[in-house]
């Protein structure tokens, strides 16, 4: 799935806050996206979503764009989002919005709930999951109506590295089943386990992007060797 951004600008109370980007990357596994706190990271994610319109430019799926493929996609956020419901009508939701029957999201529940290895708290309320299940669930969630891409802003940045590990399994297999992940991340061993390539973003602007065994052993740009330097 190729990712274009035409010329993107965001700009807020006369700031520009990210570009301008003119990218062409085609997303072929899993593309970690790295910089440093303020870069433009979750900003840069969110234009990929169509959650937030840009400025100015426009950012292209394949041939469509960012808007009128939504559905093809999944979005997590940083910060845990539960609905005040049980966890299968949690995972349900995307499913009933898109129109699905009964018997199809229960048949498609009970899988989602053994990929998240969450079969025994499908009726717990989603209140009373852990920082690591709340994560499983949403992954889950946005796996539920078969995507072809899931772009996360740094969903393991407040984990327990068990629960890391357990969350990273669950990526690892959906990687492989074909799913493709953009995902920022502050934890550069991480991106170096699971990268194919990798978008370093410095001062709303990407910097470079590249194969992920080419920008760790030989970044083209400044800025992406000091920051590989310093971790």
């Amino acid at each position: 799935m190729k990712l274009t951004f035409n010329s993107v600008c965001f700009s807020q109370n006369s700031e520009t806050l990210l570009g301008p980007i003119d990218l062409k990357l085609n997303i072929r596994g899993i593309t970690n996206v790295l910089g440093y706190n303020g870069a433009g990271k979750s900003l840069f994610l969110e234009i990929c979503h169509a959650m937030i319109e840009p400025t100015s430019g426009n950012v292209y799926w394949g041939t469509n764009s960012a808007y009128s493929s939504r559905h093809l996609r999944g979005f997590i956020f940083q910060h845990r989002v539960t609905l005040f419901r049980s966890v299968k009508k949690n995972i349900a939701l995307p499913m009933q919005t898109a129109g699905w029957t009964k018997k199809r999201i229960e048949s498609r529940l009970e899988e989602l709930l053994c990929m998240a290895n969450l079969e025994a708290k499908g009726n717990d309320p989603a209140s009373t999951l852990s920082g690591g299940e709340v994560q499983r669930m949403a992954l889950v969630r946005a796996l539920a109506t078969y995507p072809k891409t899931i772009i996360m802003d740094e969903p393991t940045s407040s984990l327990d590295p068990s629960a890391t590990t357990e969350f990273e399994k669950l990526i690892s297999k959906s990687a492989n089943s074909g799913i493709k992940f953009l995902w920022a991340t502050h934890n550069v061993s991480q991106a170096k386990r699971f990268a194919d390539d990798i978008i370093f973003i410095a001062g709303g602007k990407v910097d470079e992007s590249n194969e992920a065994d080419k920008f760790f052993k030989n970044p083209r740009s400044i800025k992406a060797k000091n920051y590989i330097k310093g971790i």
